[in-house]
């Protein structure tokens, strides 16, 4: 029997966050890309799962969070500790994304678990709700390529580079960096043209 990663990420909720919550790879990069937006900037969290540490890193920044996550069980331990950040418990596919616009986007460890449709799509909904000259960074290898997700097995793709660049176009955003934190994942960072 074949299980979407929203699901499989709900049954090893546990074992995700044991291992999310200890490690601050990304960190780095996140912290950086904060103190690039403006202050109190409003930004929209794709997948976002306990908040360890991502969600943390742009709490303690100041910036104006909104969060979404797929998995009931991620959601309510994301929720008793930032209970003062709204949560969506929904895939990223089914969400309205609270129905409004956003300084910023953020996707870390999401875009490569969805097929190359999805990953299409989420992209140019992206595109939609970022303000003129918004930010949307996430993360994925750079080079074309499948691999088991580490924490569920469910199969992952990466598009790479060429294919991201040229969907990024296509919704109206523009490439402007690319970084790599300790632990040799990627991020792209695109911004909306104005």
């Amino acid at each position: 029997m074949s299980i979407d990663s929203a699901t499989a990420y709900d049954l090893h909720a546990q074992e995700f966050l044991s291992a999310r919550d200890h490690s601050n790879i990304g960190v780095d990069v996140i912290a950086h890309w904060c103190i690039t937006l403006s202050k109190y900037a409003e930004v929209l969290e794709l997948a976002c799962g306990g908040g360890y540490p991502i969600t943390r890193v742009l709490h303690e920044a100041g910036l104006r969070l909104w969060a979404i996550e797929s998995s009931p069980n991620l959601v309510a331990e994301f929720q008793r500790r930032f209970s003062d950040v709204p949560v969506q418990c929904a895939k990223v596919q089914d969400s309205d994304f609270f129905g409004r616009t956003y300084d910023a986007v953020l996707a870390v460890g999401l875009m490569f678990l969805l097929s190359e449709t999805e990953q299409v799509e989420l992209i140019h909904r992206v595109a939609q709700v970022l303000l003129p000259g918004g930010r949307f960074l996430f993360t994925a290898p750079l080079q074309s390529c499948q691999w088991d997700d580490a924490t569920t097995g469910i199969t992952s793709q990466s598009l790479g580079r060429i294919a991201y660049e040229d969907c990024m176009r296509s919704a109206g955003l523009s490439l402007i960096a690319t970084y790599t934190d300790r632990g040799e994942n990627h991020y792209y960072e695109a911004q909306r043209i104005a």
